[in-house]
């Protein structure tokens, strides 16, 4: 089918396109809103600004196409393959992409708004400045896997209350992202950037942080209960109020960090770096504290019933109305 013969089919009111070949068509700026082009193989075309609105784009190859600045909120693209395609500036607001190849693909500054991306595989994508405020990237066990998004650049993009449960995010570049009140829960986002990122109110219970980079990341009222944290580094990271119960965070450096009022009861911070960090008024209770280096931090009315601090490098620390681990409080 050739472009022309589409366009006029189009315009008469038919709208069914299952399964035509359309690859490297020139459809730039074309209004096909609600069309059905399920199947179709629309490889290396040209959809610049195009208009698919509420368009059926199911199992459809759109690999290598160029797709910057289209519209394609609400779209279904279920199982689609847009690998390797453009999507600088694309509306996927609402879109449906389960199960979709965006592998490789370039969508800086996209709007993924509530789009639904289980079981997505965006590895290596460019996402640097997207908008994924609300999508679904959850794994659903038996249904979904979680969303792919290992090593895929995520710098300075809009990620506020989505769902990234069971992600791989391992290698990503989050950097200077927000991430508020998203859920993390089970996510894999070891050897991770997210320096500077925004991750208030998060939830990241289980999740995988070992190696990442969090330094001036700010975790205010997290909840990161039994998350691995070996040898990230949380260097001036605000983890005021979090609740890092039975987490692991053995090596991992929170010189300067803000752990004001933290819960790390059970938590092991072997050989973690602490110096000049803020504890004041946080909770260690049994938490396992062996040869972590506290040198000059501000442990000012900190609980540290049943801990074990024996080993600890306590020199210059402050420990005013702190509870020792023997249950006495030092004066």
């Amino acid at each position: 089918m050739n472009v022309q013969e589409l366009l006029e089919r189009y315009e008469s009111g038919d709208m069914a396109f299952v399964g035509e070949n359309l690859s490297g068509a020139n459809l730039m700026g074309a209004d096909l809103i609600g069309a059905n082009l399920a199947q179709a193989d629309l490889h290396d075309a040209v959809l610049v600004l195009a208009f698919l609105n509420r368009s059926n784009l199911t199992r459809s190859n759109l690999s290598g196409t160029k797709l910057s600045g289209a519209n394609l909120s609400q779209s279904t693209l279920h199982n689609a393959n847009l690998r390797d395609a453009d999507l600088h500036g694309a509306i996927l607001y609402g879109a449906d992409l389960r199960g979709a190849d965006i592998g490789l693909a370039n969508l800086l500054d996209a709007n993924l708004r509530d789009a639904d991306l289980r079981n997505v595989n965006l590895s290596g994508a460019n996402l640097r400045g997207a908008c994924l405020r609300g999508a679904n990237l959850r794994e659903e066990k038996r249904t979904y896997k979680g969303a792919n998004l290992r090593g895929a650049d995520l710098r300075g993009a809009d990620l506020r209350g989505a769902n990234l449960t069971g992600a791989d995010l391992s290698r990503s570049n989050l950097a200077g992202a927000n991430l508020s009140e998203a859920s993390l829960r089970e996510a894999d986002l070891s050897e991770a950037n997210l320096s500077q990122a925004i991750l208030k109110g998060a939830f990241l219970t289980d999740t995988n942080l070992s190696e990442a980079n969090l330094s001036q990341a700010n975790l205010q009222n997290c909840r990161l209960n039994r998350s691995n944290f070996s040898e990230a580094d949380l260097s001036g990271a605000d983890l005021s109020d979090v609740t890092l119960n039975d987490a692991k965070l053995h090596k991992t450096n929170l010189q300067g960090a803000n752990l004001r009022r933290s819960r790390l009861n059970r938590a092991d911070l072997s050989r973690a770096n602490l110096r000049n960090a803020n504890l004041t008024e946080a909770i260690l209770i049994h938490a396992y504290l062996g040869r972590a280096d506290f040198r000059d931090a501000n442990l000012t009315e900190a609980n540290l019933a049943n801990a074990e601090i024996s080993s600890a490098l306590l020199g210059g620390a402050i420990l005013t109305g702190a509870t020792l681990p023997d249950g006495s409080v030092q004066d």
